[in-house]
């Protein structure tokens, strides 16, 4: 397979895992907080059909909210992955990070949520003035934490890329190395 197949054969791995990734995530940020599903993110998805259960719902809300990451992850990541030798290193290297960007963004998403329960300790509402706060919210710190989540983990999407750039480099080094022996 040629470099640049592989090339679009990553974008499109990158988009159906960053979509798995949001949907399996928001299970997560559902058990934090229900209300920012039910309150917030049903709404903001037009996912509001009640006979289809709310897991499920969430787990839509996931993909639509994240998928679209996928592709500034493929084609940036992507990109790096043109440094490598042939293009089975290519193929194996933008494999390989992948595991190391879901790992950044769910240890962003975790530490998002570590914060936020601390931030929340006591809140002063006047502080959020920038997020959507339904006026009908009755465990307000357990959304706000589920808020902390959702910006970190896109905050650990951004931050992924150039870590996945560097990987790519590292992973030329050590094949080059081993090449040479």
């Amino acid at each position: 397979m040629s470099r640049a197949a592989t090339f679009v054969m990553f974008i499109g791995t990158a988009l159906i895992t960053a979509g798995a990734y949001g949907a399996l995530h928001d299970q997560i940020s559902y058990t934090v907080s229900p209300e920012y599903f039910t309150r917030f993110k049903f709404i903001e998805f037009g996912l509001l059909n009640g006979s289809i259960p709310e897991r499920v719902r969430v787990a839509e809300g996931g993909w639509f909210a994240t998928w679209w990451m996928g592709l500034p992850i493929g084609l940036l990541t992507g990109v790096a992955g043109f440094i490598q030798r042939t293009p089975a290193l290519m193929r194996r290297a933008l494999l390989w990070s992948l595991p190391l960007i879901l790992g950044i963004v769910l240890t962003f998403g975790v530490i998002g949520l570590l914060y936020g329960i601390v931030q929340t300790r006591s809140i002063d509402l006047h502080a959020y003035q920038g997020w959507y706060i339904p006026d009908n919210i009755v465990h307000i710190r357990r959304y706000l934490c589920a808020g902390y989540m959702h910006n970190a983990s896109y905050l650990g999407g951004a931050l992924a890329i150039p870590a996945a750039w560097r990987f790519h480099f590292v992973f030329r080094a050590r094949t080059r190395a081993l090449a040479d022996h």
